[in-house]
């Protein structure tokens, strides 16, 4: 079970700032699996005008991931097992807990139909930045509108000292471009299509993860080239009884030998006024890479690559949700404080083909004043 819980401070339907006017918002966030790894998250949000129809939006978050130690007996199979399949430093500390903090930031510049956006993020092994440009342009008395999307990231990485992989200091860079359509096709109905492209460059494995190769642990390697594409169908519908139903699918491949096909879909019904509960269903299916492999019989792996990311494989999954949304400010309108509460219940279901499995509960507290 992994359950997480969500505190969030907003201004108050009906007393927010009129558009012209700052606007701030605040969350934190803590969330907790089973396994006891902890991820604590502050974040912040802040919108100003700067002149015009102009704007400056400001995101920022601080948070912190905590990984306990691993548990079993040093020297024993279980101790290795864990070692050599972890995602962090793992040399000289592994049996000790891991702390991690990271800082977020993003900027944005919007103006009518155009945006200009920069991000940061920062940890003590990586630094990633990203520039990204957005325009739209409204066709067809405003029932159809297309935008356009293009960015670049460019990304530091500086593993920690571990003698396991000697991975070194590295970089990875991504083009991305997207075109997204979004059709009203009638009053209750809403259709839109995109497609979008990616091509990475750089370190695209896990510099802290080993693989078991040629009877001996070695150092994961993926390729450091890939192209990424994919494309997006959604359809919203709104239903006659206070409901609406989203439709999505997503079909994507690269050049890495994965082509993956994802279905969704969620119904939304409102029980009365503040109160509506939503059921979701998803469903994955995607081929393998050319290069994975349950086990490697050399070092070599396949022409030279090698990976332990299941991931990589053949993988299909399923995730089953159900959530229950509680608005006091609707139900209680003249009340002085429960006015301000909103509480939701979101329980999700997940499983898939390599026999993992995991029952997500979330519940959030949004109070706002």
């Amino acid at each position: 079970m992994v359950p997480a819980l969500i505190l969030a401070w907003a201004p108050l339907a009906g007393a927010e700032p009129p558009p012209e006017s700052p606007a701030a918002r605040s969350m934190f966030r803590y969330f907790t699996g089973s396994d006891h790894i902890g991820v604590r998250s502050l974040m912040g949000d802040y919108t100003m005008p700067v002149r015009d129809n102009a704007a400056l939006s400001v995101h920022w978050n601080n948070e912190r991931v905590h990984i306990p130690a691993i548990s079993a007996v040093a020297g024993s199979q279980e101790a290795i097992d864990a070692i050599t399949t972890a995602s962090r430093p793992i040399a000289g500390n592994a049996f000790q807990d891991f702390v991690k903090v990271r800082n977020e930031f993003q900027g944005a510049l919007s103006s009518g139909n155009r945006a200009l956006e920069y991000y940061l993020s920062t940890e003590s092994d990586y630094l990633g930045q990203q520039l990204t440009a957005r325009y739209d342009k409204d066709y067809q008395d405003e029932l159809l509108n297309v935008a356009i999307g293009t960015s670049y990231g460019w990304d530091a990485i500086m593993p920690a000292n571990d003698t396991d992989t000697n991975t070194g200091d590295d970089k990875k860079t991504t083009l991305h471009w997207n075109v997204v359509a979004t059709r009203v096709m009638a009053p209750t109905t809403v259709v839109r299509a995109g497609v979008e492209y990616n091509i990475v460059r750089g370190l695209q494995h896990n510099p802290y993860r080993n693989v078991y190769a040629g009877g001996t642990n070695v150092a994961e390697r993926h390729p450091d080239a890939r192209q990424r594409r994919d494309l997006f169908l959604k359809l919203n519908q709104y239903l006659s009884n206070r409901s609406s139903i989203k439709f999505n699918y997503r079909l994507y491949n690269d050049d890495w030998g994965i082509t993956s096909h994802e279905i969704g879909s969620n119904l939304n019904q409102y029980i009365s006024q503040g109160l509506f509960v939503r059921w979701d269903y998803r469903y994955y299916t995607q081929t393998s890479a050319d290069f994975y492999r349950p086990e490697y019989p050399t070092i070599d792996g396949i022409d030279g690559y090698r990976t332990g990311d299941y991931r990589m494989g053949v993988l299909s999954s399923h995730l089953f949700g159900a959530a229950v949304n509680v608005s006091l400010a609707d139900l209680v309108p003249d009340h002085h404080l429960w006015r301000r509460l909103g509480v939701s219940v979101n329980y999700e279901r997940y499983f898939n083909n390599n026999n993992y499995s995991a029952n997500i509960v979330e519940t959030a507290l949004d109070f706002r004043f």
